[in-house]
């Protein structure tokens, strides 16, 4: 996999180990349609590794545009 891009964005998180569920400041690294990072919870200092596959999004908002499209089409 080949590094995209990198960047510092809030993500909500939740620790397995204490019930932590807040909003933290991720550093994040992209690789394609997968963003990665890393965290420690705040409250039990627990390590965890944070994954979100951001293709359902673009698959959404492709929809969206699709539905707005037909709707336009429609008029």
């Amino acid at each position: 996999m080949q590094f995209e891009e990198s960047y510092l964005e809030d993500r909500l998180v939740t620790c397995d180990q204490c019930g932590f569920d807040d909003e933290i400041l991720l550093s994040i690294v992209v690789y394609a349609t997968v963003e990665m990072g890393e965290w420690e919870c705040p409250k039990c200092k627990a390590f965890h590794e944070y994954q979100r596959d951001t293709i359902w999004d673009m698959a959404d908002e492709a929809h969206d545009r699709m539905k707005d499209e037909r709707a336009w089409a429609d008029e």
